[in-house]
């Protein structure tokens, strides 16, 4: 069983905040790229509620449905290509399942917010390419 995240530790170095080649696989098995990038913006934008969900029913000692939220985030987090995220919540399962119900909330907040502000970035990078509308000297 695994041990309990304090606030302090850190997910494997080696986990990234976000894979995107999941989005690009997912996008495959879409009719549109633009479906796959709806999926992973809609997943970001209820992240924070359903974060808050899992924090109450924490809080209130309603295992059943921590134990559900958490994998239905666990789900989410393996479709849109967030390995961190994932880590954490099963750490947050393993701690609702021995009974320290909220020894990884602080970790799994501060990874929902890390892969919140990097979808962020990449909206941003997606709507504003850097090279969009500049001419190469050579053309």
């Amino acid at each position: 069983m695994p041990e309990p995240l304090e606030p302090g530790d850190c997910v494997p170095e080696d986990l990234p905040v976000h894979r995107v080649e999941v989005i690009e696989q997912l996008a495959a098995e879409l009719p549109a790229v633009s479906d796959a990038l709806r999926y992973r913006d809609n997943f970001a934008r209820l992240l924070p509620g359903r974060i808050e969900e899992v924090a109450v029913e924490i809080r209130s000692g309603n295992e059943q449905a921590a134990v559900t939220a958490l994998l239905s985030l666990s789900v989410g987090s393996r479709m849109v290509g967030a390995p961190r995220l994932e880590y954490v919540v099963g750490r947050c399962l393993a701690d609702v399942r021995s009974g320290r119900r909220t020894d990884s909330l602080p970790a799994l907040t501060r990874e929902a917010e890390r892969f919140l502000t990097h979808v962020a970035e990449t909206v941003s990078a997606e709507a504003h390419p850097r090279d969009a509308g500049r001419h190469r000297p050579d053309s």
